[in-house]
């Protein structure tokens, strides 16, 4: 059964789904409190509930938040071929065990739906639609240290999203790796990213870019700390639609999962305690490996005519206005790549907190800070400040009410508007909707990076912040001199 609904949104729910939750618990509740009137009656809305159960695996495929009420389908249906096999041999610790777990089960169910079946990513907000590509290019000047082998050299591995002309082509999935999902994602078993193959990510595999201009200015994107570049899909291919290239990349054996050549799906295998105050070698260790990935990425865009001719890219890139994003410690990587490669000319940090000697760099190109709502700790507000306080081009500083620090990617979109609301700031997502915290995100930058790439700006920072009221202006930072 498809789960496409009007004006092509993914609907949250079958109506099997729905049957089988309310058969189900209606059935439970049955049992455990009423289990000898109309027997019958009961006997054949369990069976009911199995069939049910059977169906949403049949129709619609499996997905984790069901489990518990496919479970208790199963459970009412076995309790019902018990009594009709073995009538009056039900005992009292046996009732009892049986309400506790229909308890159980019932509350771990209602949870599990404050999760989206299949997340529903935001349309670009831009005038183009959304093309793709992907790049996995080996740095053989770099050894790869977070390997045990000395014969490994670095793979980058970089997602294009561009402006195209055309919605024609085969659609981006979400995991590029969907099929052979690693044990876990950003910490998460990989049983729930199971669906993941039916999220729209509104982009096509390949066609030409876009006709409107001759080149375009590039954004190099640094995803979080063990986070996949696909878990920023919507905020990219947002930047794109606006007029970008957006260049995301991968961290090969930082986050899962990471698809390298000859098509190896590696996992995590680093994990870098983040916890306790510094120093965080490990941190800045990665920092050091992100931050040269940035800078062969783009040895490696400015040569793409000529080793890649047929990249439907190859020849419109605007090397001479490229800028770099980064959320967590892509934010972190961001300013490092901007202190350490001239060839950026703009930098926005999504409320990544600084390590080493981060805070006394003395950028020379303005940087955009974009923070989430809430208390931020000491080590945060201050290597903040630090930095801000010596920029010699000047630079922003934003937060946006409401929104958690994963925010930024598209964690609000895999949770319901309830499970927002009830558990979402304390899971991750905030109670900001994946549509709005996107737009504001992608406004916001957007009207900053313009002007430094060349391309002017639809509104100013100002103007944002009239539009969206969650954005509150924390200060303007005046450039300093040499």
């Amino acid at each position: 059964m498809s789960r496409t609904g009007f004006g092509g949104r993914l609907a949250p729910m079958s109506i099997f789904d729905r049957l089988l939750i309310s058969t189900a618990l209606v059935a439970g509740l049955w049992w455990a409190l009423s289990r000898l009137r109309r027997p019958d009656d009961l006997q054949r809305l369990s069976l009911a509930a199995l069939v049910l159960a059977a169906s949403t695996i049949v129709f619609d495929g499996p997905h984790w938040q069901m489990v518990p009420w496919q479970l208790l389908g199963v459970a009412v249906a076995a309790a019902a071929a018990l009594r009709h096999w073995r009538p009056g041999r039900s005992r009292r610790w046996q009732r009892v065990i049986g309400r506790g777990a229909f308890g159980l089960v019932s509350v771990l169910g209602s949870l599990a739906l404050l999760t989206a079946l299949v997340p529903s990513l935001p349309e670009p907000s831009g005038p183009h639609p959304v093309g793709s590509e992907i790049f996995r290019w080996t740095d053989k000047a770099r050894p790869e240290t977070l390997t045990a082998d000395p014969s490994d050299h670095r793979q980058v591995i970089a997602q294009a999203w561009y402006p195209t002309d055309t919605t024609k082509g085969r659609a981006v999935p979400y995991f590029e790796a969907q099929h052979r999902l690693p044990s876990s994602i950003v910490g998460l078993p990989s049983f729930m990213f199971a669906s993941f193959g039916a999220v729209t990510t509104h982009a096509t595999f390949g066609p030409p870019i876009s006709a409107a201009q001759h080149a375009w200015p590039v954004l190099v994107f640094s995803p979080g700390l063990s986070v996949p570049r696909e878990l920023y899909t919507a905020l990219c291919a947002d930047l794109a639609s606006r007029g970008y290239v957006v260049i995301a990349l991968s961290t090969p054996y930082e986050s899962a999962p990471t698809v390298l050549a000859h098509g190896l799906v590696v996992g995590q295998t680093t994990h870098p305690d983040v916890m306790g105050p510094p120093p965080h070698p490990a941190l800045e260790r990665l920092i050091d490996i992100r931050s040269a990935d940035t800078s062969f990425v783009l040895d490696q865009l400015s040569a793409l005519a000529r080793t890649e001719p047929g990249s439907p890219i190859a020849g419109h890139l605007d090397m001479s206005h490229v800028g770099i994003v980064g959320h967590s410690l892509g934010g972190a990587t961001a300013v490092q790549a901007l202190s350490s490669d001239p060839r950026f000319r703009v930098g926005v940090n999504l409320d990544g907190k600084l390590f080493g000697t981060e805070p006394d760099a003395r950028l020379k190109q303005p940087l955009l800070w974009i923070q989430s709502g809430g208390v931020q700790t000491d080590e945060y507000t201050r290597g903040r400040d630090r930095l801000l306080g010596r920029l010699r081009d000047g630079g922003r500083l934003v937060t946006i009410r409401g929104a958690v620090h994963m925010g930024f990617s598209d964690s609000p979109s895999y949770w319901t508007a309830a499970g927002r609301n009830l558990i979402g700031s304390t899971a991750g997502a905030g109670s900001i909707s994946a549509a709005d915290m996107t737009s504001m995100t992608g406004d916001t930058i957007s009207a900053f990076v313009g002007p430094a790439l060349g391309e002017g700006a639809n509104r100013t920072i100002d103007q944002v912040l009239v539009q969206h009221a969650a954005i509150r202006a924390e200060r303007r930072i005046a450039p300093k001199g040499a």
